[in-house]
């Protein structure tokens, strides 16, 4: 399903019964969620400050705590917090660029701040595992997938979702790993851990264990259902042409021209000033590339891809895998696009459930990229998940990468991207 935005698309899954029964497992006062944030200096404080909320807010432990923090706390002191946790607690947590995100505002804004989603669900089921990524990053994903599932308690059973952190660089291969393990037709949303800047330390925390290049998915088989919408929110001109050669996430020519001069043009000159060397992050931001990934009925979507640097020689350097043969589309955006475009993913989101689905809580997925862009009116973002989904509560992670599905059967890895997963009943 979806709505006006070219590049939106929702879905819906299931949960822990699957099928007739889901309905009925979903009843009223199974599943509570709620947030709580905290900007204490260190994480030991920050993370205690925070729990001790969540609990107040949901009356009991909860079974899975999602977290997100800013690369400002030290992060074995936050994995040892967290290992204070009781033992049937799953904790999924990442590093977010610069702050973190909850219906209650930003919370960081470049120095330390953390927020927790808490969600208390005694008819479902959620598991969460890591895996170093190491010489295969496929192989760990697929181990994790299996790892998350038993965690869970339902070894070999596909979830309703999973819910993924990837390191930076090799998200394709993790997608690819988490479908030799439990088939296509999981969704996968998430997305890569995020620091202050690119060379910054981006990190994942499973309960008492912190690590800096693992992949970390957690198995989502709610009491309730799962709505979901993934979206790149920009829009293709008349330019396109062909990659005539690529090193991987390296593009030295487009139809066989320097790639960075063949962008250049085709943006009007907006790069010039970088030809032969430098960063381009900032200003692609609203002007990036975007690869045909199929059709959503009559709707062409497209995989967003943001260009980060020229090279010497004029080849561009992307946050994806580019192949040899791939087309791309000059896209474009407006600043105005990113700031009201979460209100039209969480519409999208809420159009794919059931008319009578009640959102008790979402996970939000928002490129670091386009956070960038609109940073002094990021507050703006916030209200906008507040006219789409009321007092629902949320946390919000800023991310160097982004994964989720346009169609099912389809999970792919996207820049300058937005997802937002509802559950509820």
């Amino acid at each position: 399903m979806h709505n006006n935005d070219a590049n939106t698309v929702g879905g819906a899954s299931s949960g822990a019964n699957a099928g007739a029964g889901a309905e009925a497992a979903g009843v009223a006062g199974t599943m509570k969620m709620a947030t709580a944030s905290s900007t204490a200096g260190s994480a030991d404080a920050a993370f205690a400050e925070a729990m001790s909320a969540l609990r107040a807010s949901l009356g009991r432990e909860p079974d899975h705590v999602f977290l997100s923090y800013t690369d400002a706390y030290d992060l074995d002191e936050l994995a040892r917090a967290t290992a204070a946790l009781p033992a049937s607690v799953r904790v999924h947590g990442t590093s977010s660029c610069l702050s973190v995100m909850t219906a209650a505002g930003i919370h960081g804004a470049g120095g330390p701040g953390l927020a927790l989603f808490g969600v208390a669900d005694a008819q479902g089921a959620y598991g969460a595992a890591a895996e170093p990524i190491g010489d295969s990053p496929r192989a760990a994903a697929a181990r994790a997938a299996r790892a998350a599932m038993e965690d869970a308690g339902r070894e070999g059973k596909p979830p309703a979702l999973f819910w993924l952190t990837a390191p930076l660089g090799v998200e394709e291969q993790i997608l690819l790993g988490i479908e030799d393990a439990v088939g296509p037709d999981v969704p996968v949303f998430g997305g890569s851990s995020a620091a202050n800047s690119l060379d910054g330390v981006q990190s994942q925390v499973e309960r008492g264990k912190a690590h800096r290049g693992a992949v970390l998915l957690s198995a989502l088989y709610p009491s309730g259902e799962i709505a979901h919408a993934f979206s790149s929110g920009y829009t293709p001109t008349e330019h396109r042409g062909w990659v005539t050669r690529s090193e991987g996430r390296r593009v030295p020519e487009i139809d066989g021209l320097p790639a960075a001069e063949v962008y250049n043009r085709w943006a009007d000159g907006l790069f010039s000033a970088q030809l032969g060397g430098g960063s381009i992050g900032a200003e692609s931001s609203l002007r990036p590339l975007g690869r045909p990934s199929g059709w959503a009925g009559k709707v062409p979507q497209y995989l967003l891809i943001h260009p980060n640097t020229v090279d010497k020689d004029n080849a561009l350097t992307f946050g994806v895998h580019i192949n040899e043969g791939d087309e791309l589309v000059l896209m474009t955006g407006s600043r105005e696009g990113l700031l009201d475009r979460i209100q039209s993913v969480a519409g999208a989101a809420l159009e794919a459930a059931r008319p009578s689905f009640q959102p008790q809580g979402a996970l939000v997925i928002f490129c670091a990229g386009c956070m960038l862009a609109v940073r002094d009116d990021i507050e703006r973002v916030v209200k906008g998940m507040a006219a789409a989904l009321g007092p629902t509560p949320f946390l919000g992670t800023f991310t160097f990468g982004e994964q989720g599905c346009f169609v099912r059967g389809k999970n792919q890895h996207a820049n300058l991207s937005i997802a937002v997963v509802l559950l509820g009943q």
